[in-house]
């Protein structure tokens, strides 16, 4: 990454579009926790990467281009706000209206600090201890009972892995740094896959193909009686039977950290077919070099 900063300080334009293309989605993210609009959270981003780019020899340390791209951001943000606000309210009150918006957003990238430090510390457990842990505190199935019973593993363990879970997490929070947003940057594009994919499943051709694909050929699949199945078949001939019985997912909510996603489906049954799927189903997702190889089912009754 340092090579491509310093090879786009020289003037390589590729290397300077390579560093738009990887920074721009976690900048328009940002753009958008600040302003709440998307028109504006683009034109924000769009003047970020034109002032950096002009004044990018001026960059003495690659290290520091990403929280560089953040400052401009805010800046800009900061001046817009200011400028929409004078022509307003041309009185005193501005200077307090500017005040609170530079809160807010200090306010707001606080809380997108603590995110990013929370992603960072799980991404460095292990698989095992993340799947209780993110089950245990981001999904709806949070008993031990339940936990187990989804992973296949007894309640103690479960406890077990948690206690781990918690003094790792404490061990490395104090060693992680606010400014690796990578791990959170790289959840949110999960579940924004995984949503899309999800929601759109029984209607979208294209994306039940894509999500299909995004199965290994030799998925294991395990159940939660502890019936173990493979093949990405399988999966198919599922969604294939939903089609033809007019089953569809309401709501879908997913959760992810590294190589682990969890997502929460609820069931809509059709009339002629009013009890074939449960109420709501949730899946425990394990990747390997970007395909699913593992999933657990449970479904709830």
């Amino acid at each position: 990454m340092h090579q491509t900063i310093r090879a786009a300080i020289a003037g390589d334009e590729s290397a300077w579009n390579s560093l738009y293309r990887q920074h721009y989605p976690w900048l328009y993210g940002m753009a958008l926790r600040i302003c709440g609009n998307s028109p504006f959270a683009k034109d924000a981003v769009q003047e970020t990467f034109l002032q950096a780019y002009l004044k990018l020899p001026q960059l003495k340390d690659p290290c520091a281009f990403a929280g560089w791209l953040k400052t401009i951001l805010i800046r800009y943000c900061n001046r817009q706000f200011t400028r929409i606000n004078s022509s307003v309210h041309p009185d005193p009150s501005l200077f307090a209206l500017r005040e609170c918006w530079e809160d807010q957003i200090n306010s707001k990238l606080d809380v997108q600090g603590r995110q990013t430090k929370i992603y960072d510390t799980i991404n460095h457990l292990t698989v095992p201890l993340q799947s209780v842990l993110m089950l245990r505190y981001f999904s709806n199935w949070t008993s031990y009972d339940q936990i187990a019973t989804i992973l296949c593993i007894p309640a103690g363990t479960v406890r077990s892995r948690l206690n781990q879970a918690k003094q790792k997490m404490a061990e490395q929070w104090m060693q992680s740094s606010d400014d690796n947003d990578m791990a959170y940057l790289q959840a949110l594009q999960w579940n924004h896959l995984y949503n899309n994919y999800f929601q759109s499943v029984h209607s979208s051709p294209s994306h039940r193909e894509k999500l299909l694909q995004h199965f290994s050929k030799d998925l294991a699949l395990i159940f939660t009686s502890g019936k173990k199945d493979f093949g990405r078949a399988l999966i198919e001939k599922e969604i294939n039977d939903d089609l033809v019985y007019g089953n569809h997912f309401s709501q879908v909510n997913v959760m992810s950290s590294g190589l682990l996603s969890i997502v929460e489906v609820q069931n809509t049954n059709s009339t002629e077919y009013p009890d074939r799927c449960p109420e709501s189903s949730i899946l425990v997702l394990y990747r390997n070099k970007n395909k699913v190889t593992k999933m657990h089912l449970h479904n709830s009754h």
